[in-house]
């Protein structure tokens, strides 16, 4: 009886792990070409991230990869998200991950505030859902981080799929 309950949470364990998609949440990119900015492409990085971590913190549907191993792969590979070559040199990276699915996005600043959108890419086909983006969301340039808590909610059913 032991040994049949101890096989039953084996496959019911295995089963669950398989089902579960693992992201990665990458820079997002400065397409206003300010250098200043640059930070902001790595703090949207990290509190997406963290944002998406806490709304699965049991990793029933997803597991995000750590921020701090995405950046040692672009480091090891010199991608910089303010480089031109960025969208193409990105997916060398996003192969190594080994995920299934890749979040990411853009800001611009337009008129003092700024724009920003962020998308869900299958990491096979390389295409953005179309159902699930985070599109023009316009703030106050000292209210970027605002962003995360409207991003959440658009993008968290394309990850939960």
């Amino acid at each position: 009886m032991r040994t049949l309950i101890i096989s039953c949470l084996l496959i019911l364990s295995s089963t669950i792990a398989s089902s579960q998609t693992r992201i990665a949440v990458l820079p997002f990119q400065n397409m206003d070409g300010d250098l200043s900015l640059n930070l902001w492409c790595y703090e949207l990085q990290d509190s997406l991230a963290s944002a998406l971590l806490a709304e699965d913190a049991e990793e029933q549907f997803y597991r995000v990869v750590p921020s701090d191993s995405v950046e040692a792969l672009l480091s090891e590979f010199n991608i910089d998200p303010s480089n031109p070559q960025y969208q193409s040199d990105v997916w060398k990276t996003i192969r190594m991950l080994n995920v299934k699915k890749v979040v990411t996005g853009n800001f611009n600043i337009q008129y003092n505030s700024i724009l920003i959108n962020a998308y869900i890419y299958n990491a096979r086909t390389r295409v953005a859902n179309p159902e699930f983006q985070a599109k023009d969301i316009f703030l106050e340039k000292p209210d970027y981080m605002k962003s995360i808590s409207i991003m959440i909610p658009k993008l968290l059913p394309g990850l939960k799929q």
